[in-house]
This record gives C-alpha cells, sequence and structure tokens, in this order.
C-alpha cells in the first residue's frame, strides 16, 4: 500500500468534514489494522472479524464492473458513491493526482472519472461501458467519443 497508518489517520480526519455520507472515509478506515480503524468504528466491533484491506489496486479492480453497472443504468447516488470509492482507493494507492481529478471530470454518471481510472489500471473500460452516455434517464445520450471529447479527455484516454 502507498501509505502510512499515520497518514490515514490523518486523511480521515482531514476529510471528515466534507465527506457527508462517509463513504471515502470508510474505505480509508477498512486499510487500518483494528486497533486503529476502531475509534471509528461501532462499539461492537470485535478484533477477530475485522477484515483489513491492504491493495487497493485489488479493490479497484474487483469494484468496477459494480462501478460501470450503476453508472450505465443511470443510478445517481450509486455511481456517485463508487467514484467516491474509487477516489479513496486511488489515494491509498498513492495518486492523490487523479484521485482529485475525479471531481472536476463528473458528468454522465461519472463515466469520465471511470474511464481515467482504468486507463491508469489497465482496465478496458470499453467492455464495461454501454454505449449511452447521458446525465439524466430521459436524455437522449451520446457516444463515449463524442462526450469524452467535450470534457477534453479524448486524446488522452484513447492513446
Amino acid at each position: 500500500m502507498g501509505r502510512t497508518n499515520e497518514e490515514i489517520v490523518a486523511e480521515i480526519e482531514r476529510a471528515k468534514a466534507g465527506d457527508m455520507f462517509g463513504f471515502y472515509s470508510g474505505d480509508l478506515i477498512y486499510a487500518l489494522p483494528f486497533e486503529l480503524a476502531k475509534p471509528h468504528l461501532k462499539p461492537e466491533a470485535k478484533a477477530e472479524e475485522w477484515v483489513q484491506q491492504t491493495d487497493p489496486a485489488k479493490e479497484i479492480r474487483e469494484y468496477m464492473p459494480f462501478a460501470w453497472g450503476k453508472a450505465n443504468d443511470c443510478r445517481g447516488l450509486s455511481a456517485g458513491r463508487s467514484v467516491e470509492h474509487m477516489q479513496a482507493w486511488l489515494w491509498l494507492d498513492g495518486k492523490d493526482e487523479l484521485s482529485r481529478r475525479l471531481d472536476d471530470v463528473y458528468e454522465f454518471y461519472g463515466k469520465p472519472c471511470l474511464v481515467l481510472v482504468c486507463k491508469e489500471y489497465g482496465i478496458d473500460w470499453r467492455a464495461l461501458d454501454s454505449g449511452d452516455w447521458t446525465n439524466g434517464e430521459d436524455e437522449d445520450g451520446m457516444s463515449a467519443e463524442f462526450a469524452l471529447k467535450q470534457k477534453g479527455l479524448w486524446e488522452e484516454v484513447s492513446a
């Protein structure tokens, strides 16, 4: 993992104010050993049941099909939550700049964000994408190429 326990605890504290639903912080907490995570857990949490997540790249790869499913199905809150998970795992993996960048490209239920993460981790995003990019369920969609060109990302992700 790219972060020390001390860095993770500091990031949890820093993020608290802006992490309305706690998704970002929750992923950070799971990266800690139980003793350091315990102050952030329910009182009934038990050490023997704790599973520390130590490989953020693995989390990204395993979660990516689910994240694309939420984006493809225009599931607004779930798609946003998927991007927050990605941001936490990217931060844990030492990819701070990309983690922050996702805030700037969120649109189309997070698809540009997912494309950038897929590109970073060598995941075939085209195989996961439905091909219909829209900002609303009742809105006509557009192609990934057209949408990514609008966002100024096409050259970067198609190379």
